[in-house]
């Protein structure tokens, strides 16, 4: 089975979905029954372990440039390179490249919706294009994978997809990384890498107004300190996104009294770091297909609170607090919780442990294949 992996997208690892795809690549090169052929953006096929160079994003206009220039390979240039390296299925593991007609089989993953959910995520022309386009380009998959029940049941209601034609697969986490450490090493490095030192907790996400809902994370913070007079600080770690600035205002006092730090960019093998020496983590968001950071920390033995909305109630399963993301003082009772409740941090600490074993990269990998494996067959 010769599998042709679009990777056009290729972020090497820094966002949700270049994890999601940096993760299979890596274990699709080391399966027997298939030859990996990855499609770096412009069209360079690789194969035996290469990962494609970069990606088809970039700054300023090279920003809306690059991505509409590569979603339009994907509908008149991708059908020759598939013929001419005999692909058996053409795999696309994000929505935003769907394929045109190709002479094989293809196959996508749709991660989320939040572009046409959340009206205010993104700009005008991706609206159009998820809005207008992808329901037309859906028709030309043979099969849809999605990590959530969630996805799964918004493709059906928003695109009237055949449920038939959709397998909910879930992402996995990497256990040899996101694992239970010594919380007391995991501060030591802390205070040594990024001055960071007193109880906190941490919300690792892009800074993104307002689908990440920072700003309300930053009230309820203010009410938990106003309340309680705990020493706890809130860590945010992650990249300027749509909106960051927004989210740096409403920061800046809470930054200027000591109380936040926001740490930027932070490598993913240094983010275990942040959730063992966390008091918890606490994840907000007001949509997500599968909110893999929630994973993720439960890995760690870290407590989590997260939102009641989206996949995320579906993700964490009864193994996390849960709050109104919209009700900052809810979310303000569940920092006291978190803060004073020390046999409610164990009681969520096992049950995530537990509840995150059954979340692998193997197993998500192995579960793609069988759909790719049942779609050439259906469809030769």
């Amino acid at each position: 089975m010769i599998i042709g992996y679009s990777a056009t997208t290729w972020d090497h690892g820094r966002s949700g979905i270049g994890n999601y795809m940096a993760e299979q690549i890596r274990l699709l090169y080391r399966r027997t029954d298939l030859q990996l052929r990855v499609i770096e953006c412009g069209g360079r096929v690789l194969s035996g372990g290469q990962l494609p160079g970069g990606g088809s994003s970039g700054d300023g206009t090279k920003k809306t440039i690059s991505p509409a220039a590569d979603f339009l390979w994907h509908q008149w240039r991708l059908k020759a390179l598939a013929e001419a390296q005999r692909f058996d299925l053409v795999h696309v593991p994000t929505i935003r490249r769907l394929p045109g007609r190709l002479y094989c089989p293809a196959t996508v993953t749709v991660h989320d919706l939040g572009p046409i959910r959340m009206k205010r995520k993104y700009g005008i022309l991706r609206h159009v294009y998820h809005s207008q386009l992808i329901p037309r380009l859906l028709n030309s998959v043979a099969a849809i994978i999605t990590p959530s029940r969630f996805t799964q049941a918004d493709l059906v209601r928003e695109y009237r997809v055949d449920p038939s034609k959709i397998t909910v697969v879930p992402n996995g986490v990497d256990h040899s990384l996101f694992c239970q450490g010594s919380p007391e090493e995991s501060r030591e490095f802390l205070r040594g890498r990024h001055k960071l030192d007193a109880p906190f907790f941490v919300y690792i996400s892009r800074l993104e107004h307002p689908a990440k809902n920072h700003v309300r994370l930053l009230e309820a913070f203010r009410i938990f300190k106003e309340k309680t007079r705990l020493v706890h600080k809130l860590v945010l770690v992650g990249s300027p996104w749509n909106g960051h600035e927004v989210i740096e205002d409403a920061a800046r006092p809470l930054i200027a009294q000591g109380e936040v730090v926001m740490t930027g960019y932070v490598p993913h093998e240094q983010l275990p770091h942040f959730l063992r020496a966390s008091s918890a983590m606490v994840y907000p968001s007001l949509f997500e297909g599968f909110g893999l950071p929630v994973i993720e920390a439960m890995a760690c033995g870290t407590p989590v609170a997260c939102s009641r909305s989206s996949s995320l109630e579906e993700i964490a399963e009864g193994c996390g607090l849960l709050f109104d993301p919209e009700n900052p003082a809810q979310i303000a009772q569940c920092l006291e919780k978190l803060a004073m409740d020390d046999d409610l941090r164990s009681k969520l600490r096992a049950a995530g442990l537990a509840h995150a074993a059954s979340f692998t990269w193997e197993r998500s990998v192995g579960e793609t294949v069988a759909v790719w494996k049942k779609t050439i067959e259906r469809c030769s």
